[in-house]
């Protein structure tokens, strides 16, 4: 049976307003049927950026999901009526579907030289029998095409169900983009993933996700890279969204 997801304006991004079971069972389609999709996530630094950037907005909304990958994403869409939506960070998302689906065979793409066979001994070890087939890391953004032909070759040659794509935002979602019709199996951005299962960062612990403060404790990890991107998105997110809502109930019938 085909399940359907809505999709949300969120300050220009149409987000999937989706349960994370509900996520997993729309991906799990998409790699049943082999599908050419990728898969984007939303959270405050990227929707503000697609607000700003219409290239950006307009191939993140190509996307086949757009998870609710921050707190804030799934908070306004509950106060614009979404009540069964839930968080679907998307490194949380690979994990489970390698805990549900045992069978199917995973590609990893991106990193830094030597990250990709970091993150498959990581799930090798979390999930022992889990078939990763093939791995390539891209170092160098924007990717090039020699390197982009050569992936999409590796990936043919080993024709994986799924492609987990850690490139970072916004580099993995140009490239998923990119090369989505030439794959031939869904692409899923999950960037914080590959530094997670590598050990370049630490997970951060549950009640700072529920409580929507996972940006926090990234910053303390990495204040010289994310200070400004936190300070400036976060800020622009949080005053896009109040506009939004104000004209959402000022265009509501009464």
């Amino acid at each position: 049976m085909s399940y359907s997801v809505k999709r949300v304006d969120v300050l220009g991004t149409k987000v999937s307003a989706a349960s994370f079971d509900g996520a997993i069972e729309q991906l799990s389609q998409l790699v049943s049927s082999g599908a050419n999709a990728y898969v984007s996530c939303a959270n405050a630094f990227s929707t503000t950026m697609a607000m700003d950037d219409p290239e950006y907005r307009e191939l993140l909304n190509k996307a086949t999901i757009v998870t609710t990958d921050g707190m804030p994403v799934v908070w306004v869409l509950k106060l614009l009526g979404f009540d069964t939506v839930e968080r679907v960070h998307n490194d949380d998302l690979v994990l489970e579907c390698c805990e549900r689906f045992p069978g199917w065979r995973h590609f990893l793409v991106g990193g830094r030289d030597g990250q990709p066979e970091q993150v498959a001994e990581a799930l090798r070890a979390r999930f022992p029998g889990i078939d990763i087939v093939g791995m390539h890391a891209t170092p160098n953004r924007p990717v090039s095409d020699e390197i982009t032909q050569s992936i999409i070759e590796e990936i043919a040659a080993v024709k994986p169900h799924v492609v987990w794509v850690g490139m970072g935002t916004p580099a993995q979602d140009v490239w998923m983009n990119r090369v989505v019709d030439r794959v031939g199996a869904p692409l899923v951005g999950c960037g914080s993933l590959f530094d997670l299962l590598s050990g370049r960062t630490k997970p951060a612990p549950e009640w700072m996700k529920r409580s929507g403060l996972q940006w926090l404790f990234r910053l303390l990890q990495e204040p010289r890279r994310l200070l400004f991107r936190y300070a400036y998105y976060n800020s622009k997110f949080v005053f896009g969204v109040m506009r939004q809502l104000v004209f959402a109930r000022h265009n509501t019938p009464q």
